[in-house]
């Protein structure tokens, strides 16, 4: 671990180990004082070999004084035995000042974002986005079932699943992206360091598929602040977030939903639930929207909403185009408007029946309704390859979809065998048109 001078400051100054009567600077004192020295032309290293008197002489402060903030930098050789024990666990150290510190972070939280970051695994990931899935630690069967599944969808779709690692829906949703070759970004509020020698998530750490990230010392146990602290970075490091569980004024799950309802940092979508006792009905009433029953795919969580919650039927997609017009209304896939929550009772909108989950592993049947968007897909896929084969990049441009979603549902064809492929290059056909020309020709002998 090759950890600057400038980080070795911001740490002393910022995060608690070792014994000292100096309280650490929470992150807002930390951005008052950076700001201080950015105005004033100072690096923080220069305070571990100048004098803080003297560089800080015009410094004034109520609550970070010249005393507090000498007796943090006296910490120096506590820092290095914790370096040293860091170091061998295989963490890294990235501050708010350097390239590889995550974008979103910085963008979203502004000063509010965490002064340094403590982490294992592939720091890309942070950068990423993705879908984060959040809830109980003390989830029923039921609901980890719906996060694995959730993961799952995302990592057939590329897609990252960001988390905060505990027990319950955190991991559930998170194992469920690695074990499907997926990635995931877990963001810890305790006990960094243990994590990342964990067999649960070694393998993945060593292959490159996860990372594990922490604002706090990798050796702090829990403590309920941090978790509280922790739950917006999980929201900002993402695309979109989605409300397995929650109780209503309770938690961690609830107060970081309603925080991220407040600030507005990414759509925030909850599970349809008719359990009494689940807040998830609440959000809605507060601003969030009910997952929708089927979706194309994952990323028009956001996307929809950045163009007006368009449902697919509404915003033109090709996919549909050929499908009769006349389809029945409780198969339309429009996501409930968050802001329509409240109904002149005052309750929330009605959750949209059946699995929310998008049939992205179910198995095709030709009898399935319009609203199975791989169904689409595939006569769709039929109509476009009936002469000849096509390049993946073809496909999604021609019904303008992503191309990780496209090669999710051209690997499930062809697994299921419903779908050619082709190589050298590597080009997909509709086994159905196919089919046809093999009977065509064999006609002619």
């Amino acid at each position: 671990m090759n950890v600057s001078s400038q980080a070795q400051a911001v740490i002393l100054l910022t995060v608690p180990f070792g014994k000292t009567d100096a309280k650490p600077l929470s992150v807002r004192e930390w951005g008052r004082f950076a700001l201080w020295l950015k105005d004033h032309e100072l690096e923080p290293s220069r305070l571990l070999n100048g004098d803080p008197q003297s560089l800080l002489s015009g410094w004034m402060d109520r609550t970070v004084t010249l005393q507090r903030i000498e007796g943090l930098l006296d910490r120096g050789g506590a820092l290095g035995l914790a370096l040293e024990k860091w170091q061998r666990a295989g963490l890294w150290i990235v501050t708010r000042s350097e390239p590889d510190y995550p974008e979103r972070l910085k963008r979203r939280l502004r000063l509010d974002s965490p002064p340094v970051l403590f982490g294992c695994g592939n720091k890309t990931l942070l950068n990423k986005g993705g879908v984060a899935v959040v809830g109980s630690r003390d989830a029923d069967e039921a609901d980890l079932n719906f996060s694995a599944s959730l993961a799952r969808a995302a990592a057939n779709q590329g897609l990252s699943v960001i988390s905060g690692g505990a027990r319950g829906v955190d991991e559930s949703a998170m194992l469920g992206a690695l074990e499907s070759e997926g990635t995931s970004v877990g963001v810890l509020a305790d006990s960094l360091l243990r994590a990342a020698t964990s067999a649960k998530y070694r393998k993945h750490l060593l292959a490159g598929d996860l990372v594990l990230v922490s604002p706090f010392n990798p050796e702090a146990g829990f403590n309920v602040g941090n978790a509280m602290t922790r739950n917006k970075h999980i929201y900002c490091l993402s695309d979109a977030a989605v409300v397995v569980n929650s109780t209503p004024d309770k938690g961690g799950t609830w107060n970081g939903a309603i925080e991220d309802l407040k600030s507005e940092w990414v759509p925030l979508w909850v599970q349809p639930k008719d359990d009494p006792a689940s807040g998830n009905a609440t959000l809605v009433q507060k601003g969030a929207r009910w997952f929708p029953r089927d979706v194309p795919a994952l990323s028009t969580l956001w996307e929809m909403v950045a163009g007006g919650d368009a449902a697919p039927e509404e915003a033109g997609f090709p996919l549909l185009q050929s499908e009769t017009v006349n389809a029945p209304a409780e198969t339309a896939t429009t996501p409930t408007k968050a802001t329509s929550a409240e109904s002149e009772g005052g309750a929330a909108d009605a959750p949209p029946s059946g699995n929310p989950i998008a049939k992205a592993g179910a198995d095709y049947s030709s009898s399935e309704p319009a609203s199975d968007f791989y169904s689409l897909f595939l006569r769709r896929l039929k109509e476009l390859t009936d002469d000849d084969p096509m390049k993946v990049e073809d496909i999604a441009a021609r019904l303008e979809l992503e191309k990780v979603q496209v090669n999710a549902w051209l690997k499930r064809g062809t697994s299921d065998g419903q779908i050619r492929k082709l190589s050298k290059p590597v080009r997909y056909q509709s086994a159905s048109a196919e089919q046809r020309q093999a009977s065509f020709f064999g006609n002619e002998s």
